[in-house]
């Protein structure tokens, strides 16, 4: 196993063996479209129906292929017109004509596996050392499936997930939203580390907002909380939100996609099983939502560094950081091979 690095950010080396979303599934159509991934660009778009995605340049003269044409069951580039099957083949080279065996070398480079699920678009560069999280409440009908816009971030994707696993910021950061000062303590919990997940159950407090029985006073504003919070390589966390006094659930992926060294996506998908298609609470919540990503990024986008520490003596961690060292011990595993 090689050394991992002192700490890692969006274009280091060793971070391809994982999922990363990279669009929403409505972005990617028959018209390619470029995205960037662990600063390389690749494009995605649907041929023959699936989503296809390769290394957004052709292997002849390195154009673009995300300015290229597709042909129904093939990507052609826009400069020479060189045609790739989905799995990069090289199909055609017109300047050889149709008598001229296609060179072997001719493909064009594509990513180990492309999917479609929870709404968006996937893709593994190398081999994934493990699935995505299971999110099964996005397709259960009895929750109401939402997501907010994604956000492009200075924040590096390493900082977002750690972020998104910790809880002890919560009556600082978030305040004017859910934060509480009963929140402030965060009782002793139990960290697992199962192959390449880390998971934790937090029980901590909420300001639930959004149940309507806090305005009639049948339910307190200050509510009990059980915070599940499952994190997996390099840069994706699961979250189940359970409130005892209103019975609700909400669950919420997020994929934070390290595009380049300075840029990360974050895409946020989630599920709530008590709105029952209310149209104005769904809206309200997806509003919240974009909002308390807001006051996360007020703190982390101020950072003058977009890296995550894995060497544990360059920060000094406590009791309620026994998650995000979790985190940082998978990582320091996984970049280093």
């Amino acid at each position: 196993m090689a050394q991992p690095p002192a700490a890692v950010e969006n274009t280091t080396a060793g971070l391809e063996r994982a999922w990363y979303a990279v669009a929403l599934s409505a972005e990617v159509s028959e018209a390619p479209r470029q995205v960037w991934l662990l600063g390389r660009p690749w494009v995605v778009v649907r041929l023959a129906g699936a989503v296809a995605a390769f290394a957004d340049r052709c292997p002849h003269r390195l154009a673009p292929l995300s300015l290229g044409r597709n042909c129904g069951d093939s990507l052609q580039c826009a400069y020479h017109g060189w045609r790739f099957a989905p799995d990069g083949r090289c199909v055609e080279v017109p300047s050889n004509g149709p008598d001229v065996p296609v060179p072997s070398r001719a493909a064009a480079t594509v990513p180990a596996a492309v999917m479609e699920r929870y709404g968006l678009v996937w893709l593994a560069p190398a081999p994934p050392v493990c699935d995505v999280h299971d999110f099964w409440e996005w397709d259960d009908p009895a929750f109401d499936p939402a997501w907010t816009a994604p956000r492009r971030t200075s924040a590096g994707a390493g900082q977002l997930t750690d972020n998104f696993l910790d809880a002890s910021h919560f009556p600082y950061v978030h305040a004017s939203t859910f934060g509480v000062a009963e929140s402030a303590y965060v009782a002793p919990h139990d960290v697992v580390r199962d192959a390449w997940e880390v998971r934790t159950v937090y029980q901590t407090f909420y300001a639930n907002r959004d149940d309507p029985l806090v305005a009639t006073g049948e339910h307190p504003l200050v509510q009990p909380q059980e915070l599940h919070k499952l994190g997996r390589p390099f840069s994706c966390v699961l979250l189940r939100l359970k409130f005892p006094v209103s019975g609700a659930t909400i669950a919420i992926l997020f994929s934070c996609t390290p595009e380049t060294a300075t840029a990360s996506r974050v895409y946020k998908m989630m599920a709530r099983d008590d709105t029952r298609g209310d149209p104005a609470r769904l809206d309200a919540f997806v509003k919240d939502e974009e909002h308390i990503l807001e006051e996360d990024l007020s703190v982390l986008e101020q950072y003058p560094h977009r890296g995550l520490h894995l060497d544990l003596r360059e920060e000094l961690h406590v009791r309620a950081d026994r998650l995000s060292v979790a985190y940082r011990r998978l990582l320091a595993d996984f970049v280093g091979g």
